[in-house]
């Protein structure tokens, strides 16, 4: 499919335009947190706590008082920024782990897809908890469990993708002419494996925020009294019988994120990567 084409295509699906406005709405909302959120979402009035939605507190508050349509507001920008980073160093070690195994091949691919599985073979979740027991709980640890049991999956893809593509005419055309390795790599390989990239960001940032969710529930994420989606749900599950609002708005904000994440990723996957597709 030529580019035009999948330019084109892109351009009328109203499913990736979708997702696109959310994640760009998102996005604009953690940049300007501050001027949007009537509250200050980290301070309390014990007196108004546990209120149910009003025209002051719109979403109300929780058991400390604190108001909620605040604090999902700057949770917004705390897992999205957290979210980002994490991506973003699984995307950095997973490429050059990947680029280099697919094209230098050899003892080199062996040895550097021998760590890869030996990594793979635990699950990302179980080797983040194992990571973060050994060097403590909190939001810098856990980015750094993150990062070292994700980028593995990056790798394993890239790697093929790279397999790929090396095989190409104006790859061996390059080679032939005698350009550095760093320089076709950096010229014919890294341009032509980067669509693949962008759906593998775009899948498994939602799959990561999730994870990030799930952590913060058990404790070891963000601490208290920063404002977090997966933080918010942990503290109103002692409430969540009378005060059911204290889990529905932080669950659907982690719904909607994620959802115009994974529908984004498979949109891109679908131009960039039809061969999963049944005929």
């Amino acid at each position: 499919m030529s580019r035009v084409k999948k330019g084109k295509k892109l351009s009328k699906d109203k499913g990736l335009t979708a997702s696109l406005i959310i994640i760009a709405g998102l996005f604009l909302i953690a940049i300007f947190a501050p001027w949007l959120a009537p509250h200050d979402p980290n301070v309390g009035i014990l007196s108004n706590r546990l209120l149910p939605p009003s025209s002051e507190h719109w979403l109300g508050t929780d058991h400390m008082g604190r108001d909620l349509f605040s604090r999902i507001i700057y949770g917004t920008r705390t897992t999205m920024v957290v979210a980002l980073i994490i991506t973003a160093g699984c995307f950095m070690i997973g490429t050059i782990v990947g680029v280099t195994a697919g094209y230098a091949g050899g003892w080199v691919d062996s040895l550097l897809m021998r760590i890869v599985d030996l990594l793979f073979a635990f699950p990302s979740r179980i080797l983040a908890l194992v990571v973060v027991g050994i060097i403590g709980p909190g939001l810098v640890n856990l980015g750094i469990a993150m990062i070292l049991s994700w980028w593995v999956s990056f790798a394993r893809v890239i790697r093929g993708v790279t397999l790929t593509v090396k095989e190409n005419e104006y790859v061996l055309a390059a080679k032939l002419y005698g350009q550095p390795k760093w320089k076709i790599i950096r010229k014919h390989i890294l341009p032509n494996v980067m669509p693949q990239l962008l759906v593998i960001v775009a899948l498994n940032i939602s799959w990561i925020m999730v994870a990030l969710a799930g952590f913060s529930l058990l404790g070891l994420g963000v601490e208290a009294p920063q404002a977090e989606w997966g933080m918010m749900i942990s503290e109103a599950r002692p409430y969540m019988r009378d005060n059911g609002y204290l889990l529905l708005f932080p669950g659907l904000a982690i719904m909607i994120v994620v959802s115009a994440f994974t529908i984004l990723g498979e949109k891109l996957r679908d131009v960039y990567d039809p061969s999963h597709l049944k005929v």
